[in-house]
């Protein structure tokens, strides 16, 4: 039992496990909210969209506790968050109407499909931006607006 804990760990520490299992779970969650809507007799705009508003609300904490361990402030966390989520949105937008409109898919599938090709440019867009570390600053490095001491 304790090489299977250990082994848990040992892929745990890895935050791009993390991500994906909290994005699949995100996601799983994500899309059994727009099929409520859509089994509901909503557009499936309207779910889509109410879907991101709720799954928001659980994705940030999320990724940034569990996924980056950000140490970042909050406020400013969650705005660059939103700025990549809001990207992926966008796309997922864009994507859906595109492939059930043109092709004939169901609304369900394409999701399915755009939320595929979107997460690893969110994945990329959170690692980078959203949360990314910044390297500490020492009194040894100066900016260059600033003169040196003598």
């Amino acid at each position: 039992m304790s090489r299977i804990s250990e082994r848990a760990r040992t892929l745990w520490s890895h935050h791009e496990i993390r991500y994906l299992l909290v994005a699949g779970t995100t996601s799983a969650g994500y899309l059994l909210l727009v099929s409520a809507g859509l089994l509901a007799g909503w557009h499936y705009m309207i779910a889509i969209l109410a879907a991101q508003v709720v799954t928001i609300a659980a994705a940030f904490p999320a990724y940034r506790n569990l996924v980056f361990e950000s140490q970042g402030t909050v406020k400013r966390d969650f705005v660059r968050f939103l700025s990549v989520w809001s990207s992926g949105a966008v796309a997922g937008v864009v994507a859906t109407p595109f492939l059930v409109e043109v092709f004939g898919m169901n609304p369900l599938v394409a999701q399915v499909l755009a939320i595929l090709v979107i997460a690893v440019g969110s994945y990329l867009g959170h690692r980078f931006f959203s949360f990314r570390t910044r390297p500490e600053t020492s009194g040894a490095h100066q900016s260059d607006d600033v003169a040196p001491r003598r």
